[in-house]
């Protein structure tokens, strides 16, 4: 995912599932070294890595026609590798193919880990944001609840609230700057 000028996605595995090889080249030059790096957290075993990758994008290539419903690429390749990678560590139980525990441990947790620190985080920050949320204008707090919570465009605001575009902009804006007011106060009461 490094270069903007790329086509995208979707258009290469509409080209892919017309037989374009060009399209997995494209898709396998976009996405190696992000299938290499995850890839690492599983085994240190290069040789094993670039064939597993190699693999992925010739299931790729021999399934192309159903290539169009792949959701999400990047999903779906970050899946593939991981689960190739494991698969190739099952079957060769070499010892030096065999996964490292050192490298499964400190993998798995870090993510259970981060996942933790996260999810306390978000819970700070909404037990914040309940005690001043009370103190935005009725105005304010629908505008948050449409754009935040509910996810509905400025158009679909303006609309619901009887704004105008540009009035929605500004409110939003101004409920944005009292949120961080706000929340800056209540950072320094602590």
């Amino acid at each position: 995912m490094k270069n903007d000028s790329l086509p995208n996605e979707t258009e290469l595995l509409l080209r892919l599932q017309r037989n374009d090889e060009k399209a997995l080249a494209l898709l396998m030059h976009f996405y190696y070294s992000d299938l290499y790096n995850y890839a690492t957290k599983f085994t240190g075993d290069d040789g094993l890595i670039k064939d597993c990758i190699q693999e992925v994008f010739i299931s790729l290539w021999q399934r192309r026609e159903t290539a169009s419903n792949i959701l999400s690429p990047r999903y779906y390749f970050l899946r593939a590798i991981k689960n190739n990678v494991l698969k190739s560590l099952y079957k060769n139980s070499n010892a030096n193919l065999i996964l490292s525990p050192d490298i499964t441990d400190s993998f798995y947790e870090f993510s259970l880990e981060q996942v933790i620190i996260e999810k306390q985080i978000s819970e700070e920050r909404a037990q914040k944001l309940k005690k001043i949320l009370p103190e935005l204008s009725r105005k304010q707090n629908e505008i948050v609840y449409l754009k935040y919570y509910q996810h509905l465009d400025h158009a679909q605001i303006a609309e619901l609230m009887n704004l105008s575009r540009q009035s929605v902009y500004n409110l939003l804006h101004e409920t944005l700057q009292r949120l961080r007011n706000l929340l800056k106060t209540e950072f320094l009461n602590q």
